[in-house]
């Protein structure tokens, strides 16, 4: 063998060493892509479970800056006074 034939098998083995990595991380990244993919499907569900409840919180907060819980404090405050 010359020194050409051994530049070129080194090259080869070299070669099918990257394409051996190479399809290695691209399985893992297959592998992570589909772990991501479960983790936002489980994530959309558990955000949609809570939409409810932020709904709610947003109704009191509407309530709570009302003029009628405005006026009901005002009585309750008034009618605590008064017993004191």
């Amino acid at each position: 063998m010359d020194f050409y034939q051994i530049c070129a098998l080194v090259a080869v083995v070299a070669f099918v060493i990257l394409v051996v990595y190479a399809v290695k991380t691209f399985i893992q990244i297959a592998h992570t892509a589909e772990a991501v993919e479960y983790l936002a499907m489980t994530t959309a569900e558990k955000v949609d479970k809570t939409n409810s409840t932020f709904a709610l919180l947003d109704n009191i907060s509407t309530f709570l800056d009302s003029g009628f819980y405005k006026a009901a404090k005002l009585g309750v405050d008034l009618v605590s006074k008064l017993r004191k």
